[in-house]
């Protein structure tokens, strides 16, 4: 994706004048991240624009602390909280959409419409189905309360395990575990309202 693409010789060349971090190092962790922390910066800025200007303060902080680099276990991690963190102070404070307009009962939840979307050898009219329903999941899950979103998006989006995104969010991991599992039903339960209007409809 072009918005995706940023400017790696504007980063080498502050970090020429610094003639501090390795280059090697540097441009490799471009490479190989900038995706990556695109798309979480995109997930909470919602702005290409944006996105990708986080991206950017993202790895110049990284040639800022790049002595830590040595001392750091999981690189990818340690980027995805940078970028993470970058992201929510450049994000413009404003009330966030919700979901609970709408509350079913335990027992109102539908089919796994999330393990139906990733089931393979499906046909035709199957597959349209998965495309109306993974449409509908695009349209819920920003609007899904933000403690539940961000665990889930770096869970899918970014695959990262309950692990890494208890480092990148800074909770325990089995509060990841109960976010995740609390996202996966409150979608399931949405998927479930909506298909059912629509079918009625």
């Amino acid at each position: 994706m072009a918005g995706q693409v940023i400017p790696r010789e504007a980063i080498l060349e502050i970090s020429r004048a610094r003639a501090e971090a390795p280059l090697e190092t540097i441009e490799a962790l471009v490479a190989q991240h900038t995706s990556m922390l695109f798309r979480i910066a995109y997930s909470i800025l919602r702005n290409h624009h944006d996105a990708e200007d986080a991206v950017q303060e993202s790895f110049l902080r990284v040639l800022k602390y790049h002595k830590r680099l040595n001392d750091v276990r999981n690189v990818k991690t340690w980027l995805a909280r940078i970028a993470w963190t970058v992201a929510l102070d450049r994000r413009p404070s404003r009330s966030m959409a919700s979901l609970n307009a709408i509350s079913l009962n335990d027992e109102g939840v539908g089919e796994e419409f999330l393990e139906h979307l990733q089931a393979p050898g499906r046909g035709p009219e199957e597959q349209a189905v998965g495309e109306q329903l993974k449409g509908l999941l695009e349209q819920l899950v920003p609007a899904l309360p933000e403690e539940l979103r961000h665990p889930l998006e770096l869970s899918t989006i970014q695959e990262l395990n309950s692990s890494e995104i208890a480092e990148v969010l800074g909770i325990p991991e089995s509060s990841v575990r109960t976010r995740l599992m609390r996202a996966r039903k409150l979608l399931k339960e949405k998927l479930a309202v909506l298909m059912e209007v629509k079918k009625h409809g």
